[in-house]
């Protein structure tokens, strides 16, 4: 197996937090069959995601299906009718994102499955919230980059060479891949933050 690398850090303590939030929630929990099944998803998805980068369709399609289940089971073609709005909207919360290159097909259907389960109003708010937590883990990565220091030196000297010739396109840094990191673990972060402080808007 691969030893773990400095810029792995972020990874590993983001999934092992959540799945561990996850878990915490599983037990305090355990008698709301919603927050239950949630939170077994979230300690599967988030070691997979940490682990292997990817969330399988299984777990996905699992969560989608108990979650049309729960809510036909509590409210009937109301709850049906619920829950498919709860994954239309969370489907197309992160759309546009992964057209554009900054999500994977799995954090779409996991958000997408998520709200078959929680439904609309709550796959919303825990979006606002997830969004929140994305950036602040983004931020994270970024500084664990092992070119962070090179980008940093290359920021500053085209800085300086912007003032010394007037010419401000020096400023502009290479391009560079887009940072992707799991994040599954934002998913879980934002739901459990609307489970415990409730709304934002």
């Amino acid at each position: 197996m691969e030893r773990p690398r400095i810029q792995d850090t972020p990874r590993y303590l983001t999934g092992l937090g959540a799945a561990v939030l996850a878990f915490f929630f599983l037990v305090n929990q355990r008698t709301d069959p919603t927050i239950v099944t949630a939170s077994i998803f979230f300690i599967l998805a988030c070691t997979t995601d940490t682990l292997q980068a990817r969330i399988p369709n299984v777990l996905t399609v699992g969560l989608a299906v108990t979650g049309v289940a729960i809510n036909i089971a509590i409210a009937n073609m109301p709850g049906l009718l619920d829950s498919l709005l709860g994954l239309s909207l969370g489907f197309g919360l992160l759309l546009l994102p992964y057209m554009m290159g900054g999500f994977g097909a799995g954090d779409v259907k996991a958000l997408a499955a998520l709200g078959a389960l929680v439904g609309p109003q709550t796959i919303l708010h825990s979006f606002i919230y997830m969004a929140l937590f994305g950036g602040a883990m983004a931020v994270l990565h970024y500084i664990f980059q092992t070119n962070l220091k090179n980008k940093i030196k290359e920021f500053w000297g085209g800085l300086k060479a912007a003032v010394l010739t007037g010419d401000l396109r020096l400023m502009r840094p290479e391009k560079t891949e887009p940072l992707r990191f799991p994040y599954a673990a934002a998913i879980a972060f934002g739901y459990f933050s609307y489970i415990h402080w409730g709304g934002i808007l």
